[in-house]
């Protein structure tokens, strides 16, 4: 074996193996139909490194590959190779040719691309180019991954380089792992030439906005929870009230720990702008987010001056509707929308009768929907059922022109209602 490596030099398991200690990544043995590989973590995303052999079965081609998964929601294209190689590939994509103002590096690689000015961009950057002039051969592209049989969630693409053969050269395969990752802080964190600032609210708004979960092939490519976390807690310490909205999109995330970063994160900006996105969560009946998360939407309400209105609710969820009956704040729809979505929880039967209490006809969608999941095999569904029923009934009378609400017993009723308090009714000339 010693002589081996005298005569050939290290292999090349032994040099993937440096290269895994050398970017702090994890070496994978492989098996018997798939081959050893290298992966490592930079920024929100994980580079992998592996080969894969194509051919017809008399003659096979082995090929290096290292690829990496990103968030590209403009849906940016480019491919790149040196000039000679693979001429007119890139037109069968729909890119077109592009020289880029570096008059050696227009001359030495054919570049294509779908938006010239965001490509000169990509090329400006000085490590960028000499990453790539130290390529003997490269083809270096972004691979649409939709479709599907795709594994890629929507907006995900993929940053793509491949090499006809196996490579063992340890300075190369380092340099393009540090490409990519230049590549990817690029395209992805643009507004400061590729470098995320602490401050930058659109990055971690655009971070936030990136699907979660996991793309998994051989290993796992594209682990999409972190990221969304850490930018919802970078969110929230900044106190931008522009993250606002993309916080409260996230709210009720299939990631309940991502709900509760952005509900912290609300709480941490303080402006009144995030009270609306978090009353309805009062009523969240979700198991996976339990009542720790509702008591963190609590607290968050609390924080933005709306104990009064988190008193409320709670007592209405309690089977107390005085509070909610009395409540003349700006936050019905809100409240409404908590009580709606508490229908299907443990506090679902008071839920139902404070909707009826307090005439939300607006809610009745919902407690039909509701209805049709339950039935009335039990005091909830039965509750439900009694609150349509006097919601509907009051749907169906008319109204004043003028008047948003009315006094339920100045209302006509229908032949089979309860009527009206007599003391409420009009009387004639005679009567005593």
């Amino acid at each position: 074996m010693k002589l081996l490596k005298a005569l050939f030099g290290p292999s090349r398991r032994d040099v993937w193996r440096q290269l895994a200690e050398d970017v702090d990544g994890q070496f994978h043995e492989g098996g018997l139909f798939s081959p050893f590989a290298v992966q490592a973590p930079t920024g929100d995303w994980i580079i992998t490194l592996d080969t894969y052999t194509s051919g017809d079965g008399k003659t096979n081609q082995t090929f290096t590959r290292i690829r990496a998964p990103y968030f590209n929601p403009e849906g940016f294209r480019f491919e790149i190779y040196r000039a000679g190689l693979l001429s007119g590939l890139g037109k069968a994509i729909g890119l077109q040719d592009i020289e880029v103002g570096h008059p050696r590096f227009d001359r030495d690689f054919v570049i294509k691309g779908d938006a010239p000015r965001r490509l000169r961009r990509l090329f400006d950057n000085r490590k960028i180019r000499a990453g790539i002039q130290a390529q003997p051969k490269i083809h270096l592209s972004v691979k649409g991954r939709g479709g599907w049989f795709s594994k890629f969630p929507d907006g995900v693409d993929e940053l793509h380089f491949r090499a006809e053969r196996a490579i063992k050269d340890l300075a190369q395969l380092r340099t393009l792992f540090d490409l990519f990752g230049e590549i990817l802080r690029h395209i992805c964190w643009d507004g400061h030439n590729g470098q995320a600032q602490p401050d930058d609210v659109p990055v971690h708004i655009r971070r936030l906005r990136a699907p979660g979960g996991r793309i998994r092939d051989k290993y796992v490519l594209w682990e999409g929870d972190g990221p969304r976390r850490d930018a919802a807690a970078a969110l929230g310490r900044l106190g931008d009230p522009a993250a606002i909205p993309a916080l409260a999109d996230v709210l009720r995330d299939e990631d309940t720990v991502l709900g509760s970063r952005a509900v912290e994160a609300l709480a941490e900006i303080r402006h009144p702008g995030a009270v609306a996105s978090l009353v309805p969560l009062l009523g969240d009946a979700r198991k996976a987010a339990g009542l720790r998360f509702r008591d963190g939407v609590a607290g968050a309400l609390r924080q933005l001056g709306e104990e009064e209105l988190v008193e409320t609710v709670r007592a209405a969820l309690g089977g107390d509707f005085v509070r909610l009956k009395a409540y003349d704040g700006g936050y019905r729809a809100g409240i409404i929308a908590a009580l709606g979505h508490a229908l299907e929880g443990s506090s679902g039967k008071h839920a139902a009768n404070a909707l009826a209490e307090i005439h939300a006809v607006e809610a009745l969608p919902r407690l039909r929907e509701v209805l049709r999941s339950f039935g009335t095999r039990d005091a909830t569904g039965r509750a439900i059922s009694a609150a349509v029923g006097r919601l509907e009934a009051r749907a169906a009378l008319p109204r004043a022109a003028s008047a948003t609400d009315v006094e339920v017993d100045t209302l006509p009723r229908s032949a089979g209602a309860p009527g009206p308090d007599p003391g409420t009714l009009p009387r004639g000339s005679r009567a005593p």
